[in-house]
């Protein structure tokens, strides 16, 4: 766990502006909002009518709203892939029908006297799922999805990737464990090996002997993710002459480090002038997909669409929302709120000055 205090040196971005556009841009997202209450009561009508004033400015409106028009008369507008709020109370509840009794029957069939328990939560970043022991410890949260029964499907699949056992323990250069199943899920920093090989064994042993908890999100969680949702900004926003006039005029200061593992594999750190991890990235199989994962870092940071979550651990950590519909990143857990906070500030300052190197 990283519990250092943020750095504050290097210049901050005073000739990026974010132009006030980005109000009217939000604009198709707050309108969209009252669809969320219609499909529950007449799923063949409501969408398409409130769908229709967002297809002029948001190409994923575009292609929510089109289904319901040319299906008018079909009560199949409000699919899976819709967000979490136009899923109806039938479909959830069959998903977790299903997915309860699947888990009891696996339970039964494993014999186990030690049983864990899947959880799902409502964060500012989507819906997750945590496999947690019969101890209370959290073994794995999982990524973020758009919908709950997105995160139950994933949970399905997170099951079956455990049962094929592709497990790598990975070591940083700053000697932290963690492990990645089939270069897909990552899971928490340990301080030695054992540790993580033990969590290892746990996620084997409460995989398919854990039940699963129905969910329910309260008001408070969405309007926490409605917020966050829209709240973002895009690229748009962002006076981009001015970030490149401003990375061309800032003294050198931090630096973004890629790293080769020895499975040729590669890495890289977001490290403040005094040696604090920043922000510290998943794996690419080549240096240049790890750089490219730089510069979509970078591009998200300068967005700034930058969020505090905490997680089921009890830690905080921030949220970069992506841009488009890529993955978040995901910073490093802290102590505190406020001092995750200041990681932030950190973040947005040496992303201006920060050098990139290869380690050799």
């Amino acid at each position: 766990m990283a519990q250092q205090s943020a750095v504050n040196a290097g210049p901050s971005l005073k000739n990026v502006k974010v132009p006030t556009a980005s109000a009217a841009k939000e604009t198709p997202k707050t309108t969209a909002k009252p669809a969320a209450k219609a499909p529950a009561k007449a799923p063949a009508k409501a969408p398409a009518a409130k769908a229709a004033p967002a297809k002029a400015k948001t190409p994923a409106a575009v292609k929510m709203s089109s289904e319901p028009a040319t299906k008018k008369p079909t009560a199949k507008p409000a699919s899976a892939a819709r967000p979490f709020f136009m899923t109806t109370e039938d479909d959830i509840r069959a998903a977790f029908d299903q997915a309860i009794a699947e888990a009891d029957a696996e339970i039964l069939r494993s014999d186990s006297k030690a049983i864990g328990k899947y959880e799902f939560d409502l964060e500012v970043d989507g819906f997750h799922f945590y496999l947690i022991a019969n101890n209370g410890q959290v073994l794995f949260d999982s990524p973020s999805f758009t919908t709950l029964i997105g995160a139950i499907n994933g949970m399905k699949t997170f099951k079956k990737t455990v049962a094929e056992g592709k497990f790598d323990i990975k070591v940083d250069k700053y000697n932290r464990y963690r492990f990645i199943l089939a270069r897909k899920y990552y899971g928490e920093n340990y301080t030695s090996k054992d540790q993580c090989q033990k969590c290892v064994e746990s996620v084997k042993k409460f995989a398919t002997a854990s039940k699963v908890l129905r969910y329910n999100p309260d008001k408070e969680a969405i309007a926490a993710y409605e917020a966050a949702k829209n709240a973002k900004r895009t690229p748009d926003d962002i006076d981009w002459k001015a970030v490149e006039r401003a990375e061309a005029t800032a003294q050198k200061m931090g630096k973004f480090e890629i790293c080769q593992e020895e499975t040729q594999q590669y890495c890289f750190y977001l490290i403040a002038n005094n040696g604090q991890i920043l922000y510290s990235s998943r794996y690419y199989a080549s240096e240049k997909a790890c750089r490219d994962g730089i510069e979509s870092f970078k591009r998200a940071a300068y967005v700034g669409n930058f969020f505090v979550d905490r997680d089921k651990f009890g830690n905080y950590r921030y949220v970069l929302k992506n841009i488009g519909s890529a993955p978040a990143f995901i910073g490093e857990s802290y102590d505190n709120k406020p001092q995750c906070e200041k990681i932030i500030d950190s973040v947005k300052k040496f992303i201006v000055t920060a050098s990139i190197e290869l380690e050799a």
